[in-house]
């Protein structure tokens, strides 16, 4: 572990998506001060832990036709921003810093674990990783984070952001904890705001709320081994609620309250 005389050594897990984790990492690898932070390797899985068809029926239920192709052009600009020079991608903003990407079908590999250790590392990261964390990997190394875009332990679970929107709040936070193994409960390590403006669309909400994490996580990480790091506090059990993937009539109602998903 880190003592403050050289650089915190991170694994990031995550998903792929040239949207909201790889605006983490854009903010992330921006803002990293290389003596202090090294990013070892990015891990990642599958996309919600799901097929790839299983994911377009998830998409296409929430956006509904219309928005779903508006979704689809943006993936497709991103691609071709990635092939002309312009990484969007999470694969192309870690070739760009030159990070290493690691796919795994499970963080939960055993024999993968056993090289964390091996290697130095200190902070095995979470950035919307989309597979529950068991105790091996709770246990492997000395940090394990999660960064959720929500408050806790009000907005549990899924897309934290939409629900936050869906309740009129005026501003999102960006909470980093401790994981264990009941998701979304471990001590509570820093909280960063996320102003809302009124005519910002949920997309855009979520996309601003993972730079906020980025920057504001590698300022953090920054101080792993220092008498900078804060004191892990336990979340309130007071408001505790649960969330999962929005339905399309999830949407319609913030959609009904002046909020566009895109």
């Amino acid at each position: 572990m880190t003592n403050g005389t050289k650089p915190a050594r991170v694994v990031a897990v995550t998903q792929s998506d040239p949207f909201f984790t790889a605006r983490f990492f854009e903010a992330f690898l921006e803002e990293r001060s290389s003596d202090r932070l090294d990013l070892v390797e990015i891990v990642l899985l599958r996309n919600f832990n799901e097929s790839k068809p299983a994911l377009v029926r998830r998409l296409f239920q929430l956006y509904g036709p219309v928005d779903f192709l508006r979704l689809l052009g943006r993936y497709v600009t991103a691609a071709v921003s990635d092939r002309v020079g312009r990484p969007r991608s999470v694969e192309a903003i870690a070739a760009r810093y030159g990070v290493p990407v690691v796919r795994l079908p499970t963080i939960n590999d055993a024999s993968y674990l056993r090289t964390l250790t091996a290697r130095g590392v200190d902070v095995l990261l979470s950035v919307a990783a989309p597979e529950i964390f068991r105790r091996p990997a709770l246990t492997a190394v000395p940090h394990v984070l999660n960064v959720h875009s929500g408050k806790l332990p009000l907005y549990r679970g899924m897309m934290p952001t939409f629900w936050a929107l869906q309740n009129g709040d005026a501003r999102v936070v960006v909470t980093v904890h401790e994981m264990v193994e009941r998701l979304d409960a471990g001590r509570l390590v820093a909280e960063f705001p996320v102003d809302v403006g009124v005519a910002d669309s949920a997309f855009a909400v979520a996309e601003r709320a993972k730079t906020v994490a980025g920057r504001e996580v590698a300022r953090l990480l920054a101080a792993i081994g220092t008498p900078h790091w804060p004191e892990p506090r336990p979340i309130p059990a007071t408001r505790e609620q649960y969330h999962g993937f929005p339905t399309r009539d999830d949407a319609r109602r913030l959609e009904a309250r002046g909020r566009r998903l895109l």
